[in-house]
């Protein structure tokens, strides 16, 4: 397989945290997953599998948080940020934009990253379906997509981040970030899925 060939039936586009309570914090991120829409729409018909992790926890995983945590133990010291995070708020829902349909993977995460510490085992479920290749979007830059990088290289995934389906409230952090995503995996416009894809 060339390099930088994708293969469909190997292929994920995993979508991250593009969720009701991102958009509302920054207008970029809601044109943003607007903009993904049609990414998701162009990768289905390709035949590439959808996926989509959002963050979002239920009363005991909250609970369960430990303080040494600096991202998600204040949710069990601030019960409106619990409740915004609580997986049945409409907050914590996928954006209309790019809500999923039925035989599209999705799963819940408790961290920043997917793939530890999280309800469902997505390194698993992927392995299950041969999923060897990960396409990136989502938000933020700076962090659901930086951790799932190097979660995921560290599994030895091949990844291509779609550098206009990440989006991060500093911009400079996501220029920066988009150059040292290049040290683990390939970064692309979502347009240049039409030529790359098997």
């Amino acid at each position: 397989m060339a390099a930088n060939k994708i293969v469909p039936s190997r292929t994920a586009l995993l979508l991250l945290d593009l969720q009701v309570m991102y958009a509302k914090m920054d207008p970029s991120f809601d044109a943003l997953m607007t903009h993904t829409a049609s990414v998701v729409k162009a990768a289905r018909s390709k035949g590439i599998t959808i996926a989509y992790c959002r963050v979002a926890f239920t009363e005991s995983e909250v609970a369960n948080v430990p303080d040494t945590n600096p991202t998600f133990s204040q949710l069990k010291h601030e019960p409106s940020l619990a409740a915004m995070f609580n997986v049945n708020s409409s907050e914590a829902a996928f954006h209309p934009a790019v809500v999923p349909e039925d035989g599209d993977i999705v799963v819940r995460k408790n961290r920043v990253g997917p793939f530890f510490n999280a309800p469902e085992d997505v390194h698993a479920i992927f392995k299950g379906r041969g999923i060897d290749t990960l396409l990136l979007g989502g938000v933020s830059t700076g962090g659901a997509v930086a951790a799932t990088v190097v979660q995921a290289s560290d599994l030895d995934y091949r990844l291509f981040v779609l550098e206009d389906s990440c989006a991060d409230p500093n911009k400079e952090t996501h220029e920066f970030l988009m150059k040292f995503f290049a040290k683990r995996a390939t970064v692309i416009k979502s347009e240049e899925l039409k030529t790359l894809v098997k």
